[in-house]
């Protein structure tokens, strides 16, 4: 779309002078009553240069239509308070906040999009390998076999036949000594059967 600038035919950086000069010549060109030229083309031509030169010849609005357009540049779209609101190109401006620019405004563009994941990929990456997280496997896979049994069992070491035994609360001797139960290979530890 065109922007005001466009509409009238001055650079954005130009004077309030220089936007009156050129906006009295095409109101002569264009205006229903002094163009040789009557069409609705005309017409419409012209409110699009009053509109322009309306907002343009005001600095608060010109400002705001400046500040619309960088945002508009750079993330291809505004947020704006109220259902009339148009672009920063648009004919109508809404009543109350004009300009509202919203921080997830360019969240929604592929390019922003993909930069985001790749930097949420690579801190995860680099937080896990500082706390040294090892994605091989948890502690529950690395205790399983392939058969489904655990490598480890809990067990504890008897002193009298110097073997490493399964915990038998319901035995009197177990509950005497009240040994410390460690997690120690299956293959060391002798079941007890009684």
């Amino acid at each position: 779309m065109k922007s005001h600038y466009d509409t009238i035919g001055v650079a954005p950086d130009a004077s309030k002078e220089d936007i009156k000069k050129v906006y009295r010549k095409l109101v002569l060109k264009y205006h229903p009553d002094t163009s040789k030229i009557k069409s609705t083309a005309n017409d419409t031509k012209f409110k699009q240069i009053s509109e322009a030169y309306a907002v343009l010849s005001d600095d608060k609005q010109r400002r705001i239509f400046d500040l619309e357009r960088d945002e508009f540049k750079k993330f291809g779209r505004i947020k704006r308070k109220g259902n009339n609101a148009n672009g920063p190109f648009g004919q109508r401006q809404s009543s109350g906040m004009a300009y509202r620019f919203h921080v997830l405004d360019g969240i929604y563009k592929p390019k922003n999009m993909i930069i985001g994941l790749t930097l949420g990929f690579a801190t995860a990456a680099a937080v896990k390998t500082m706390l040294g997280v090892d994605d091989n496997e948890t502690n529950m896979q690395k205790n399983k076999k392939q058969d489904g049994k655990s490598k480890l069992v809990e067990a504890w070491y008897n002193k009298q036949t110097r073997q490493w035994e399964q915990p038998t609360p319901w035995t009197k001797s177990f509950r005497d000594l009240n040994p410390e139960i460690q997690m120690v290979e299956r293959n060391l530890v002798r079941s007890v059967s009684k």
